[in-house]
């Protein structure tokens, strides 16, 4: 009995070397929490770089648990929101909601989304971000000639301001 043990152990360490046995799937971007505070960085390149914009310090995210406390959000069954603070600076927390799926099509990640890949909150038109898995290239803008690279896997775009990459702190 214990040879055939040892046996089976042996031949799945031989199977795993050699790439044969089945890789556990990446886990799904969609299911991970959003809640936290954030480095906010703008990528290099952008209209906001180039013109030495200030990043906010730091942001934070979290749940909305009613529509009444977050100015502009509505309950609208289109799944959770969240609520986005630019922590030590005025102005109320910005309401985010789930892309829909057209959201995911316009910006050509509608195969990353079906493979749990990517997730994207909106906040209307001015702002959105994403999480994906760290190392992921993606292309965007008016004919996909943005490009970022992201380090954490946490990313979004601002209207007239270009990407950014968020890094969340302990």
């Amino acid at each position: 009995m214990m040879l055939r043990v040892l046996v089976a152990a042996a031949s799945a360490l031989v199977l795993g070397a050699c790439g044969t046995l089945p890789r556990p799937a990446a886990q799904d971007v969609a299911t991970q929490s959003w809640s936290g505070d954030y480095r906010f960085q703008w990528a290099a390149g952008t209209q906001a770089a180039r013109r030495g914009l200030p990043a906010p310090s730091q942001i934070r995210i979290r749940p909305i648990t009613s529509a009444k406390e977050v100015p502009g959000a509505k309950a609208d069954g289109n799944g959770p929101q969240w609520a986005i603070s630019f922590v030590g600076e005025p102005g109320a927390p910005l309401p985010l909601t789930p892309f829909k799926a057209q959201g995911y099509e316009e910006m050509g990640w509608a195969v990353m989304r079906a493979g749990g890949k990517i997730a994207c909150l909106e906040s209307g038109s001015f702002m959105f971000v994403c999480r994906t898995h760290p190392g992921t290239t993606l292309s965007f803008g008016r004919q996909n000639d943005e490009q970022l690279t992201t380090k954490t896997g946490l990313f979004g775009v601002a209207l007239h301001q270009g990407s950014f990459e968020l890094t969340p702190l302990d």
